[in-house]
């Protein structure tokens, strides 16, 4: 499904999958994130040059994890970018961690990579952490859009995975409130203001009171902050990645 954020700024994302953003500006369209599969990158790639008669200037990718980065292969004429230690990451994934993933023919890693910071016209690219090490936002400033990558799931549970930090992904989200914006689109679920900064501070906090024995279970799951959102066998999968490490 693709949704117009503003007349500059499109997301195709479908339920509970990650979600790809078309930015245009004059020069042509940035892709931020490509998903896990070829095929649905495809589509994409179909759309924007046949419909919205636009060349592709680059790819973002705003982390590491295959469901944001499989689908570059599509895009493998085209200048991907992201930072360095995203591309280092990926470089990483060996027959062991592909092992249980749709097979994508191969890992296209960054081009182009940047250490903290990249700006392309009226578009910056910033790593910040906190989801995992190598989480990247892209800010739009022109439109006041944040595309925020995993650092924010709407209406469902997000992935915490192992190498997630809590207190640094808090520490992010606090800062992201900070931005003259008015729509932000999360890695995963619908685009929205920036209430759902705030309800993915709510939840990573009482995470975290949980972990600190500050909080009990039953609390948690009495929150609507927790008890409505989608896949709920995410939370408990979090969570064992939380105590594994």
């Amino acid at each position: 499904m693709i949704q117009r954020i503003t007349d500059k700024v499109f997301v195709v994302g479908m339920e509970g999958s990650a979600n790809v953003v078309i930015i245009s500006i004059p020069k042509g369209v940035i892709v931020v994130d490509t998903s896990l599969f070829p095929e649905k990158a495809q589509k994409i790639r179909e759309f924007i040059e046949s419909v919205l008669r636009k060349e592709i200037l680059f790819v973002v990718n705003t982390h590491y994890h295959p469901d944001h980065t499989f689908g570059n292969v599509v895009f493998e004429d085209v200048q991907i970018i992201s930072s360095n230690l995203t591309s280092e990451k990926m470089r990483m994934m060996d027959e062991e961690y592909l092992k249980e993933l749709p097979s994508n023919g191969k890992v296209v890693t960054a081009s182009k990579t940047f250490e903290e910071e990249y700006r392309e016209g009226p578009v910056t690219l910033k790593k910040v952490g906190g989801h995992t090490p190598d989480s990247s936002v892209v800010i739009f400033e022109q439109e006041r859009v944040l595309v925020a990558g995993d650092l924010v799931f709407n209406d469902l549970h997000p992935e915490i995975v192992q190498d997630s930090k809590i207190t640094e992904w808090l520490e992010v989200l606090e800062n992201l409130k900070k931005l003259k914006i008015d729509w932000v689109i999360p890695g995963h679920g619908n685009h929205s203001d920036k209430v759902c900064l705030d309800l993915m501070i709510k939840y990573l906090a009482k995470i975290q009171r949980l972990l600190d024995g500050t909080i009990t279970y039953a609390e948690i799951l009495s929150d609507e902050n927790f008890s409505k959102r989608k896949f709920p066998e995410l939370f408990s999968w979090g969570l064992e990645n939380l105590i594994a490490h």
